[in-house]
């Protein structure tokens, strides 16, 4: 059962309205979290190897420190285009993912 062409269009203004509601400014404490927030940039070769990654600790090769970031908090990675991308993480995750590193 279809709904009269006037029920619609009110409907879709309902639906407009609340999410106009919903798109309140950012909260003060949400930047407080971006300040803990540790962003991680990876560039590729084209044939798929890390070509740069930011925050590799000396013991460990550029390859090796994607892996552990991947099979560590593989959620927390986003491809961009070009042969890029960035793993961003809380700065607690991203230390104990460090801390696992003592070799």
């Amino acid at each position: 059962m279809s709904l009269p062409a006037a029920a619609r269009s009110r409907e879709t203004a309902t639906n407009v309205v609340s999410l106009a509601k919903a798109k309140s400014p950012v909260p003060t404490a949400r930047g407080a979290e971006k300040i803990d927030e540790v962003l991680i940039h990876v560039r590729f070769h084209p044939n798929g190897l890390v070509n740069t990654i930011d925050q590799c600790p000396e013991n460990l090769s550029l390859q090796d420190w994607f892996y552990r970031l991947c099979y560590a908090a593989p959620a927390n990675y986003q491809v961009f285009a070009g042969g890029r991308g960035v793993f961003r993480m809380q700065r607690s995750c991203f230390e104990a993912i460090l801390s696992q590193n003592v070799t």
